[in-house]
């Protein structure tokens, strides 16, 4: 009998210590595989990081490549442009070119004139009270001075450009002597076209190269709702163009 409980008794923690073995090493397996499924999902996201990585790589090569062939093409292009600008440095300017750098000083002293030049354009503004007398279109004796001063000043310096005399009046419509001239515009033709026949008398110019128009009170300079701003308008200008 006791020998019988006593195997028993041997069979039983024999039992529980394969029991307990068993629990032990199912604890470890489960473990195990928590730790093969962190490992797993970490070699997925750096395979990812890694893919990722590549693709970004290989963009910035491409955009390196197409960068650098950009700064390629510019620097032949700036290498062309020096080329043309140390070209054009070397090439002597035409005096049309420096028509600016004209000495004007020549137009110095004449009567009622004044000179100016502009993007090659040289305009000459002749007083109006000095040309004419009050209410006339005929050159007066002092105009005739100065246009004679001004001819010999175009035919010297400006010989062979296309000059224009354009006639101009303030705004103030005609009454007093409408009877020679209905409006401005007849008025301001009439005492550009006197300007021109003076110059052409003076040989200022070839007649090929020289006309006359008149812009009666569109081309105000001043405000004419004053005294001075109208005698201002009243002018005529002689336009000397760059040569072609």
């Amino acid at each position: 009998m006791f020998s019988i409980s006593r195997g028993l008794l041997l069979l039983l923690v024999v039992s529980i210590t394969a029991g307990c073995q068993t629990t032990s090493l199912e604890r470890e397996l489960a473990y195990n595989q928590d730790k093969l499924r962190e490992t797993e999902e970490q070699r997925d996201r750096l395979e990812f990081q890694l893919a990722t990585a590549e693709r970004e790589q290989s963009g910035a090569i491409s955009e390196l490549v197409t960068i650098q062939q950009k700064m390629a093409n510019i620097s032949a292009k700036n290498a062309v442009l020096m080329a043309e600008n140390q070209s054009l440095m070397a090439r002597p300017i035409p005096a049309s070119a420096i028509i600016d750098e004209v000495d004007l000083a020549g137009f110095d002293g004449i009567d009622g004139l004044k000179a100016a030049s502009d993007g090659g354009t040289v305009t000459l503004t002749l007083d109006q009270q000095v040309l004419f007398n009050s209410g006339s279109a005929e050159i007066s004796k002092r105009g005739h001075q100065s246009l004679l001063k001004l001819a010999q000043v175009l035919r010297d310096q400006f010989s062979g450009r296309d000059i224009q005399v354009e006639g101009h009046t303030d705004s103030t419509p005609i009454k007093k002597t409408k009877s020679r001239w209905a409006t401005n515009w007849e008025l301001s033709s009439t005492r550009a076209c006197a300007v021109l026949r003076e110059l052409i008398s003076a040989n200022a110019a070839d007649t090929s190269r020289i006309a006359a128009v008149g812009y009666g009170a569109q081309r105000p300079i001043a405000d004419n709702s004053s005294k001075a701003g109208r005698s201002q308008n009243r002018r005529v200008e002689v336009i000397v163009f760059p040569a072609r």
